[in-house]
């Protein structure tokens, strides 16, 4: 039987679970959240189910939510992806904050600037997040909590210590934090080490510019009274020399500072929290510095910075929550040639992205009907300054294409709004119903309105096309529909949903009617450029977690998830879908012993965007395996191994390789790890 048949046939029948068994917990608003925790010293059925601190990405933990996957361009660069919607599309807050990436390309997705030392836990809202989840929800929002300062622990001092080490590509990850407290202040400081040359696929190919090298460290420092606390927080992340395979160009360097100031504060009913955030982060990448020489006349060098200023007051009273939220954050990208000092391009210049909102969410409750709505109204201010290209006087195309770009009007301004409502109904002491409806709309990012000249910058898209972008594009508005059942009894509990949404003016790439883009394009080595446009879409699926204790020692969960995406004007899919896949674990307790054993199981998927010329995939399953040994209350020693077999296989969504040199070729899919050992320690004291 073939492999795919085999992968079909358990995403089929096991349904699924979490690698790291995810728990799922029901809000009083009746919106169900997935909230993955971060490794504790706690020996529990969950404990094997919680983030893994041994590789480097904090998006990797996305795999254990239903619905939830990654896009995987290198190893430290996983952007989220929720029921086939990925990048811009998704709210990501992280401690509170709307982190923006420095790169055009997305290198610096916003969960790469997460020190996984710091994480509290990571939540998904499963179906229709609520509108209170971030400012662009429209495809499902992620929340990040990070550790901050205890006050008043009962120990003046405390912390945590991590090693770990990979044997794949003798990566290492040393990571530490100290906590210092009386009765009303307390100081965290933290920091982080993680390191990783190329790794081999299960065929023992090399696959280049994957090594990685990752620095983060910072301190918080929070204090409280009566009726009122405050924080500060630095965070400084820096990464050099990291691959990034599936693009054009790799990290040379990233280096970014976040500041963060905070507070809540008691008004008699009325709570008052409120955050004020910075950041300023700057990144170069290139094609030649870690990929095999070439004609120097090729060389480029990206140099890219981004400075965000967000804020956020949250006002609540008993079922009410008032809030205005947003941030202003500026964009600028220059293209040079380290071998040929003429040459530069002026790709971003000064654009800003401005969006500012207030919204209001209403969470009643009636004997066994719960409900939550809520009503976000958003102002979007996007603008550009004057472009330049060094080719411009040698080429009539590109000289007209910069000269109609600095000659438009670049200023645009949207209004749109977010409309929810989740309702829940207890049918049983054991048995729940829950729909959701809504409106959201999204405005769209700088690289689709101010892409002016065919190139790849296009926020991690990875498909190998170039396009130009279209100030006056129009929002997206995705309609939507979300029915779940969750069953809870003792030993046994299941939660499967299905979900469908129609998004009018979806933002997807079009051919190039533009002879003037096309010619720049074809001289490029791309004789089909796209057009960033609006299209109409649709898509829906379903997925489920489920869990089942068999006795004492032993519990089974996973999850299972499917999503279809297909273009409305014309008989094609949408690009970079994740197959139907399941997951499941079989987790072991004894004494001071806990194992957990998983299998993840993907099928091919064929359905595939032909304008993107996105290959197909084969399916596969593989099989993980951890062991945790707990010496004391404070020491835990991890053993473990990810594709225990060995197995040689192509995740659908890791992209297609870039870089030569690699012992794959260029433009086949990248190949995922071989087998990896790992082993690791955690001290908390």
């Amino acid at each position: 039987m073939k492999l795919s048949k085999i992968s079909q046939a358990l995403v089929i029948v096991l349904s699924a679970t979490t690698v790291n068994a995810v728990a799922a917990d029901k809000t009083k608003n009746s919106i169900e959240v997935i909230t993955i925790e971060a490794p504790k010293l706690t020996q529990s059925d969950t404990a094997l189910a919680e983030g893994n601190l041994v590789m480097p990405d904090v998006a990797d933990w996305l795999k254990t939510v239903p619905g939830a996957n990654i896009n995987k361009n290198g190893p430290i660069t996983g952007i989220a992806q929720y029921r086939g919607m990925f990048g811009d599309r998704i709210a990501k807050n992280i401690g509170g904050h709307q982190i923006i990436s420095a790169g055009p390309n997305a290198m610096d997705a916003p969960l790469t600037y997460i020190n996984p030392i710091m994480v509290e836990s990571v939540s998904v809202y499963r179906g229709i997040a609520p509108i209170s989840a971030g400012i662009d929800t429209l495809g499902g929002a992620v929340t990040v909590n990070l550790k901050r300062a205890e006050v008043d622990t009962g120990a003046n001092l405390g912390g945590d210590l991590a090693l770990s080490y990979n044997d794949i590509n003798e990566a290492t990850t040393f990571a530490g934090d100290i906590n210092i407290s009386n009765e009303n202040t307390g100081v965290l400081l933290y920091l982080t080490d993680q390191k990783g040359d190329d790794y081999q696929d299960g065929d023992g190919n090399t696959i280049s510019s994957t090594q990685y090298d990752k620095q983060q460290y910072g301190v918080d420092i929070r204090h409280q009274e009566k009726d009122w606390d405050i924080g500060v927080t630095w965070h400084h992340a820096e990464t050099n020399n990291s691959g990034t395979p599936a693009l054009p160009m790799d990290i040379d360097y990233i280096d970014s500072d976040r500041y963060n100031f905070d507070g809540t504060i008691q008004l008699a009913d009325w709570q008052l929290n409120w955050q004020l955030g910075y950041q300023d982060a700057s990144h170069g990448m290139d094609n030649f510095s870690q990929r095999i020489s070439m004609n120097t006349a090729m060389y480029r060098y990206n140099t890219a910075d981004a400075q965000t200023r967000d804020y956020k007051f949250l006002l609540s009273r008993g079922d009410w929550l008032f809030g205005l939220e947003g941030y202003d954050a500026e964009h600028n990208s220059v293209i040079t040639n380290p071998e040929n000092g003429m040459f530069s391009i002026q790709n971003f210049n000064n654009v800003e992205d401005q969006r500012n909102s207030l919204f209001v969410e209403w969470t009643p409750s009636s004997g066994d009907f719960s409900h939550t709505i809520g009503l976000r109204l958003k102002n979007n201010q996007a603008d550009a300054g004057e472009v330049s290209h060094s080719m411009a006087m040698m080429n009539p195309n590109i000289k007209a294409l910069r000269d109609e770009f600095n000659n438009a009007d670049r200023s645009v301004s949207d209004t749109t709004f977010d409309l929810a409502l989740n309702t829940e109904y207890q049918w049983t002491q054991h048995l729940a119903l829950n729909t959701a409806v809504a409106i959201k709309q999204r405005a769209p990012s700088y690289q689709e309105r101010y892409l002016w000249v065919p190139m790849q910058a296009t926020g991690g898209l990875a498909d190998g096309k170039t396009y130009v972008g279209n100030i006056n594009l129009d929002v997206e508005t995705a309609y939507q529909l979300n029915v779940g059942v969750s069953y809870e009894n003792n030993d046994f509990a299941i939660a499967p949903q299905v979900f469908y949404q129609k998004v009018s003016d979806y933002i997807q790439g079009a051919p190039s009617t533009d002879m003037r883009v096309n010619m720049v394009a074809g001289m490029m080595g791309d004789n089909s450029p796209l057009t960033f446009s609006n299209i109409d879409a649709t898509l829906y699926g379903a997925d489920m977690n489920w869990h089942y204790r068999l006795n004492e020692h032993f519990k089974l969960s996973g999850i299972v998830s499917y999503v279809r995406g297909e273009r409305d004007d014309l008989n094609d899919d949408l690009y970079r879908i994740s197959p139907l896949n399941t997951r499941v674990n079989l987790n072991y307790q004894y004494q001071n012993w806990q194992s957990n054993l998983a299998i993840h199981a993907y099928s091919s998927q064929t359905k595939v965007s032909s304008l993107n010329d996105e290959k197909a995939s084969a399916g596969y399953a593989v099989i993980d395996w951890q062991v945790d040994y707990f010496v004391s209350s404070g020491l835990v020693i991890r053993a473990g191994a990810n594709n225990l077999l060995d197995k040689q296989y192509n995740d659908h969504l890791g992209g297609v390789n870039r870089a030569e040199g690699s012992d794959i070729a260029v433009g086949d899919k990248i190949s995922a790890m071989g087998r990896n050992i790992y082993l690791a320690m955690d001290y908390q004291f």
